[in-house]
Formats: C-alpha cells, sequence, structure tokens
C-alpha cells in the first residue's frame, strides 16, 4: 500500500491560501469484523455443511461470506497485518484481508486456539493429540517452525507477555485442574508449568494487563457456579484464583480494566483492579434454556463494541452489536454455528494538510483510502460546498453539492468503494457572500 501523501495545493479564488501541515501520526480505525461459521453439526458423511468465513463492514453495515472451508467446525481466527488466519478442526488457512482471497492453507489436527508474535502463527493443540500439545508455524507459508515438547495436556488460549509465552493447559473436557505453560521463544522450549488447581478447571482464555496474567477459567459442562479467573505474576510465579460464582464461559477482551467474560449464559464484565465482578449482566442470556447461545464474542477497544454472536447450532444466527454497557446498537446476519470472531483494526496515516484561511480549516482522512473517505470541515461562517473527485487526466468520476454547512465543525462521507486502485484528485469548493475558497488534494484509493 503507498502511504505518502502528495500536497497538490490549496488556492483562494482569488489568491493564494496559505496553509499549514499537521504533523505525521497514525489513526486507527475499524476495517471489518470477521467471523467464522462452523455449520450446523453433523454426525457422519456425507456431509452436506460446511465451515465458512464472513467479513462485515461496520461502516457500511454490508457482510460478505467469502470463503468456504471443507470442514466440520472452526476454533479460532486471528487477526494482524491484514490478515486472517483460521483454526478449522483439520486445517489452517491464512486470507488477505485486503482481496478476502485465501493464500495458504496446511493440513493439521487436534486444533484449538491461535496466537500471534514476531512473524510466528502459535497453535494450542486438544484431542486426538496426545504430545506436542504447541505448535510454532511460521506466519509466512504456514511451515512447521518447532513443536514443543513436555506440556501435560490439552491446551487453550495464548498469550505473550514480556517476551514469553504463556498457554493454557487445561487438559480437556476431563481435566481436573488447570495449569499454565511457560514457554521461551528464543529456543521454543517449555521453561515450566505452573499448577492453579481444581479451582483452574477449565482454564481457557489468557489475558495481560499490568504486568500480570489473568485467565478466564469456563464452568465444565453439568456443573453450575465452579467458574473462576486467575491471576498470575510472572515476576514470582504466585496466583490467586478468584471464584466467580457465576457460571463462566468464555473472555471477549479487555476494555481499560475491565475484562468481558460469559456470565451465566450472558456476558459480563470483571473488575481487573479490584478483582471483583463489575457486571453480571452487560448482555443477558439469549436464551439458553431454549437452545440458544452467545457462541463467541469479542471486544472493539477502538470503538468501545462488543459483538456477540447468537445463535443455535442449527440454523443461521446473528450478531448483536452493543455498547460496552449493554446498549443495543444494531445487529447483523451470521452463518450457523459463528464459534470464533476477531476485529481486523487497521492503520492510516495522517500529516494530512489542514489548509487554515479566514473561513476555517479543512482535514481530508483516511489517505489512503479504501472505501469510504471523511471529511472534515471547521466553518467560521456558513458555506456552500461542493465536493468532487477527478483521475490525474482530469475526468470527472465524482461531484456532491453538501449544500450550506452550518458554523463549526462539519463532517460527511464519501464512497469510494466503486473506484480502482491509485492516485486521484480531491477537490472542495466552499462559497460565501464574499469569497470562494477552493481545496483541492491527491488522494490515493489502495484496497
Amino acid at each position: 500500500m503507498k502511504t505518502k501523501v502528495f500536497l497538490l495545493g490549496a488556492l483562494l479564488c482569488m489568491g493564494l491560501l496559505n496553509y499549514s501541515v499537521a504533523t505525521a501520526q497514525s489513526t486507527e480505525f475499524v476495517k471489518q469484523i470477521i467471523t467464522t461459521n462452523s455449520g450446523k453439526f453433523e454426525f457422519s458423511p456425507p456431509y452436506t455443511d460446511y465451515a465458512t468465513v464472513q467479513a462485515y463492514n461496520p461502516q457500511t453495515g454490508t457482510r460478505n461470506v467469502f470463503n468456504t472451508i471443507y470442514s466440520q467446525s472452526t476454533q479460532c481466527v486471528v487477526v494482524s497485518n491484514k490478515m486472517a488466519y483460521v483454526a478449522a478442526q483439520d486445517s489452517i488457512v491464512k486470507y488477505n484481508l485486503n482481496t478476502l482471497q485465501r493464500v495458504a492453507a496446511v493440513q493439521d489436527s487436534g486444533l484449538n486456539q491461535l496466537g500471534l508474535f514476531n512473524g510466528k502463527l502459535i497453535v494450542s493443540k486438544q484431542n486426538p493429540v496426545t504430545r506436542h500439545f504447541v505448535e510454532v508455524l511460521d506466519t509466512a507459508n504456514l511451515g512447521v517452525v518447532a513443536e514443543i515438547s513436555g506440556i501435560s495436556g490439552d491446551c487453550g488460549g495464548i498469550t505473550m507477555l514480556n517476551d514469553t509465552l504463556y498457554v493454557a493447559v487445561n487438559e480437556g473436557w476431563m481435566g481436573t485442574r488447570g495449569k499454565l505453560a511457560i514457554i521461551s521463544p528464543a529456543t521454543w522450549t517449555l521453561t515450566a508449568e505452573v499448577d492453579f488447581g481444581p479451582q483452574a478447571i477449565g482454564i481457557f482464555n489468557l489475558y495481560s494487563y499490568k504486568g500480570k496474567l489473568f485467565s478466564v477459567n469456563k464452568t465444565p459442562y453439568g456443573v453450575i457456579d465452579t467458574g473462576s479467573v486467575t491471576v498470575f505474576t510472572p515476576s514470582n510465579r504466585s496466583f490467586r484464583n478468584i471464584h466467580a460464582q457465576f457460571s463462566v464461559t468464555a473472555g471477549a477482551g479487555i476494555k481499560d480494566s475491565l475484562l468481558y467474560l460469559g456470565l451465566n449464559g450472558g456476558i459480563g464484565s470483571f473488575n481487573l483492579n479490584s478483582l471483583k465482578i463489575q457486571d453480571s449482566a452487560i448482555i443477558h442470556d439469549p436464551g439458553s434454556a431454549f437452545f440458544k447461545y452467545i457462541t463467541s464474542s469479542v471486544v472493539d477497544t477502538l470503538n468501545g463494541r462488543l459483538y456477540a454472536n447468537i445463535g443455535d447450532y442449527s440454523a443461521p444466527g446473528f450478531c448483536l452489536v452493543t455498547a460496552l454497557n449493554g446498549d443495543s446498537i444494531t445487529s447483523f446476519d451470521t452463518g450457523i454455528s459463528s464459534d470464533a470472531v476477531a476485529v481486523d483494526y487497521r492503520y492510516y496515516p495522517l500529516g494530512i494538510p489542514n489548509p487554515i484561511t479566514d473561513a476555517g480549516s479543512v482535514t481530508v482522512f483516511p489517505n489512503p483510502a479504501s472505501d469510504l473517505l471523511n471529511v472534515d470541515i471547521e466553518l467560521v461562517k456558513p458555506a456552500l460546498t461542493e465536493v468532487a473527485i477527478n483521475d490525474l487526466t482530469g475526468r470527472l468520476l465524482m461531484k456532491r453539492t453538501e449544500g450550506t454547512l452550518k458554523a463549526g465543525h462539519n463532517r460527511f462521507q464519501l464512497n469510494t468503494s466503486g473506484m480502482a486502485n491509485g492516485v486521484y484528485f480531491f477537490e472542495l469548493w466552499m462559497r460565501h457572500d464574499d469569497s470562494c475558497d477552493h481545496y483541492l488534494q491527491k488522494i490515493v484509493i489502495s484496497k
């Protein structure tokens, strides 16, 4: 992707417009939400339903089911650097999230969770695997870099802290205690395995916060109110198991000091400072008594949103999107058994010129743009505003009258999803009673 911003100039209708250039930096945005759908459960072949992968664009509200994986389930999806990696029962698949094309795939077995570290894909394993419960792959081609021996049983969640790899060891669905594997990435060897005891049974997700690790320990099937959260201090390898007094399912992520996790069939929050449940029901149980469950969830830390996939494992479901306090924002359709979800965060450069006139200022972002171009205008007084986009030959591709904008802050968006990759001219006219400001800038479209 091209990242250079070209300034052509900003001119007054009757003279030169002075402008200032903002300091170059980067800003984050959410491009899309990636969900993997396991399909309906089928007991034996011939199978008729398979796993699928879809992208949801929160800006346009559109979704795109872009690939089928000929497997019966998915376990995890992780996103980094415009790529997605999906664990799907007996396959690991890599996707380019700009093109939504599959770029690599390998067969594997016993797949559970995935993690990323310095160009390596960390894979935790479960039944039917009986040894090497953690595997390290090269993200470039999904080739095996290392198999880590010495771990005592089935593994779950993965995280990194201070250049050390940590993996949850739950011993599978018949496990009787929770453990934490400590692995050195320098040699890809097991350094230690810390036993958290039976109170940490069902250990699954791992998160780091203020130099400590927190594990979400899921309630075993058929048991009531035995879920817990464990806090682990790496410096002295001490730990504390905190009984949640709720049925606990998987974690969704951390935002500020709150860990969002499944509680009593819904989603609640755990305060990482006070080590107590903050809110037991941000999202309520959608109907587990009638076989409708939250099948996966994730926190959008940038926009403060919860994405909670809801379904019954036999028919297409939907994703409920809420604020972090549970206020409903929207929803969108998903497939059957949406068992994994991840946020595709992106960065775009700022450093775009912010021209200053007697009338106000203009900021255009992101640049490069993909599907949407934002235009921010600060006006000293109302102005009749028009915009246009031309190609480098001067051919007009888009022109729109925004009408008379009010004094103060104004924002509108241009849909650039139908434009091909390339360089274009963006133009803006702001007409007042006694003057006309004309702003001209090169923009890049890159998808």
